[in-house]
């Protein structure tokens, strides 16, 4: 009996083998493992489990692990775990944002999505460290990474505009509607649109914001005109914005404005001093 085990010992060394293999396997897991964070979005429907990426200059940096309404039912907590290397992307200041196609008479960017799907783009900050952040969806700015202002418009109806559209002053774009949506008691459409700080001294508490149609036409015996703005906004519509002369002292952000649905009449002759 005892011949008999000796010479079968050595069929002992498979399993201890596969013991070893597997504790190394999960030694590299652990050892690669970075911090799980949680991002918040608006809406998550193009973000999916295991296969959205958080990337940074084209470089995974981490992946997305789970989805679920956040408790306040307000909005969608992303579950995301970095990589070991990207540690320093949960620290407090870092920007995530959702990148989605955007194709307009100015910009084209975000292409690469349709072909790979979506993905969220981060930029790490250098603040403590933390698990929990905000994140934007791309079509909030032209350069996701510049500091912007957000604004709110209200209207009882709304007919031309939508996400992504072009926010116009002086016929110059300096913003971007990122979200449309009804009032929680069902009375008013609700309008959000991003601004760069750069731009945000332009608006004024008395700044009026009206929908931008891109093509007018009046017809009469002697009063007629036909006028057409830009392609872009011939084709997409947007929101245009404009001050009095007598210009208001600056909006903070998050001031909510009336949405009109035409310009002032006397919009044409305001020319105030915006500093």
């Amino acid at each position: 009996m005892i011949k008999n085990l000796s010479a079968t010992w050595y069929f002992w060394l498979f399993p201890l083998f596969a013991i070893g293999i597997s504790g190394y396997l999960l030694y590299e897991y652990l050892e690669t493992r970075g911090p799980e964070i949680t991002i918040r979005f608006e809406e998550g429907s193009r973000i999916r489990p295991d296969k959205t990426e958080i990337r940074f200059r084209g470089v995974r940096v981490g992946v997305v692990t789970s989805v679920r309404i956040s408790p306040d039912k307000k909005d969608v907590e992303v579950l995301a775990r970095l990589e070991k290397h990207a540690s320093d992307f949960a620290n407090e200041g870092t920007k995530f944002w959702l990148e989605t196609p955007r194709v307009s008479f100015e910009e084209i960017r975000g292409l690469d999505t349709l072909v790979e799907g979506s993905y969220i783009s981060a930029v790490p900050g250098s603040g403590a460290k933390t698990k929990n952040f905000e994140g934007r969806v791309g079509t909030d700015l032209k350069n996701p990474l510049e500091e912007t202002a957000l604004f709110k418009l209200e209207a009882l109806r709304l007919d031309s505009v939508s996400d992504g559209d072009t926010l116009f002053y002086r016929g110059m774009s300096v913003g971007t509607v990122t979200r449309v949506s009804l009032s929680k008691t069902g009375q008013t459409i609700q309008v959000q649109v991003r601004v760069p700080w750069e731009y945000a001294r332009l608006i004024r508490k008395n700044t009026v914001f009206w929908r931008k149609a891109g093509f007018q036409a009046k017809l009469g015996l002697f009063n007629s005109f036909v006028k057409m703005n830009s392609v872009d906004a011939l084709l997409r519509g947007g929101i245009e914005f404009a001050t009095p002369t007598n210009a208001g002292p600056k909006a903070k952000a998050g001031t909510t404005f009336v949405l009109a649905a035409d310009a002032p009449k006397e919009s044409e002759k305001w020319n105030p001093v915006l500093e």
